[in-house]
């Protein structure tokens, strides 16, 4: 804490003291050129005044040094965070820039505090990174971008002068009276994240085709015997072998599904995006599906649209496995003599063709509903019905969904059964232009 001497030692003391040594001289003048009534009263006034000014400065100065000490600890709380913080009026001119902000930018807050900056400054490479994160446009490549409201967040990617991934959040600075004064810029250097996801990524995917080898032979081996190829087989020995085989084909189902979330999240899946007719797709779909309906004893009803569907642009194979994927689901998680019904329809209210499956089966509990898309999650229930399953089929849905520019989501009762929706749209424009890194891999 602070004493009153050094409160008193700070420059904001200078007029009092200044205003002191006035009063002295002026005292000292009055004594000798007037009565000494008047310079007594003269002497008292200028006592006053003194006291006045010092108590002011003082209070001045007590006021400047909180404010000093509040902002050198605010500054402080700032620099240690990892994420940049760049702070600029409605004129783009920079108030202040953090340590971090500094060494993300190469910038040092010495070139750019109480500057406007402007586009043009892109064209200097030491300033380049700067004016790119203020105006994200003029970055290479912009990964992820919203503009409907503050918060706006962008994500961009540079590879000059290194490999850098930014994710940056505006928002408005506001005044006492809601006013706009200015904005905030939080950046975020995401490139150690995304390398550290590549590295785990790329060993998911050696891995899964490692496997594939000695499971492709071992497969061919089981079938063999399975189909009786190598002699026959006692009862026992053949039901062995036969589900062996069995569970070699799950386990290479697995592997494909984990060699397609290391392409998905990698931005790697490979789409082929042409005009299709979902109604079609659909059909062909329920028709693949009929004897494993008929195994489960599943009846499957498809409602044709009342209105004509256009062609949506899609990738014919990447949308068959979310349909696959739903329609497995709903035939697995039935009841016996249980119902599937399909629907497709043009949202009247909304650009996009909705395609939904219903299903009279278990349900989903409510807690579960939230995760359902999530990698590897099964519904608790789901566990009990089919002990089988690798908790990817939904996920890698959402993911092709999502990149078709669309949404899915579900809708369920437990013990009553579960609606899985997803929507296409309708004006190509909407359909993202390129393939990118997942959420899950940032």
């Amino acid at each position: 804490m602070r004493t009153v001497q050094s409160f008193i030692k700070l420059k904001e003391m200078w007029p009092a003291f200044a205003l002191g040594f006035l009063v002295i001289v002026q005292v000292i003048c009055a004594f000798i050129f007037f009565p000494l009534l008047l310079a007594f009263g003269i002497l008292g006034v200028g006592v006053l005044i003194f006291l006045w000014i010092f108590k002011s400065s003082y209070q001045l100065a007590v006021a400047n040094s909180s404010l000093l000490l509040e902002r050198n600890q605010n500054e402080h709380i700032v620099d240690s965070l990892s994420e940049g913080i760049v702070v600029y009026d409605q004129e783009f001119k920079i108030v202040s820039i953090s340590a971090p902000a500094e060494i993300i930018t190469g910038v040092r807050k010495e070139e750019i505090v109480e500057k406007a900056i402007t586009p043009e400054w892109a064209t200097n490479e030491h300033f380049r990174l700067l004016t790119q994160i203020m105006f994200p446009s003029l970055a290479p490549v912009v990964i992820k971008k919203t503009t409907t409201a503050y918060p706006q967040i962008v994500e961009i990617r540079f590879s000059e002068p290194r490999e850098l991934y930014l994710e940056i959040t505006t928002n408005q600075v506001l005044g006492d009276k809601g006013e706009l004064i200015g904005f905030i810029k939080v950046i975020r250097d995401k490139s150690r994240e995304i390398q550290l996801f590549k590295t785990k990524s790329e060993f998911i995917t050696v891995a899964a085709h490692q496997l594939r080898t000695p499971l492709a032979g071992i497969k061919w081996a089981l079938e063999m015997l399975d189909k009786k190829e190598m002699g026959d087989l006692n009862d026992q020995q053949q039901a062995m072998i036969h589900e062996t085989y069995t569970v070699s084909q799950r386990l290479g189902k697995m592997i494909d599904d984990l060699l397609d979330v290391a392409k998905i999240e990698e931005g790697k899946f490979g789409y082929q995006l042409e005009k299709n007719d979902i109604v079609t797709l659909v059909q062909e779909v329920l028709q693949s599906h009929g004897d494993q309906a008929a195994q489960y004893k599943v009846k499957m009803l498809f409602f044709k649209p009342t209105e004509p569907i256009p062609l949506l642009l899609f990738d014919k194979n990447k949308i068959s496995i979310v349909v696959q994927n739903l329609i497995e689901n709903a035939i697995k998680y039935n009841v016996e003599n249980g119902e599937i019904r399909i629907r497709i329809e043009k949202l009247p209210d909304k650009p996009y063709v909705q395609i939904s499956v219903e299903d009279t089966g278990i349900g989903i509990p409510q807690n579960d509903l939230p995760r359902l898309f999530q990698k590897f999650f099964r519904a608790g229930n789901t566990l009990k019905k089919e002990t089988e399953g690798s908790g990817l089929g939904l996920y890698i849905s959402r993911n092709i969904v999502k990149r078709h520019g669309g949404e899915i989501w579900a809708i369920s009762t437990e013990k009553r059964g579960s609606t899985f929706s997803f929507v296409l749209p309708i004006d190509e424009k909407m359909v993202p232009p390129t393939e990118i890194m997942t959420e899950d891999g940032f």
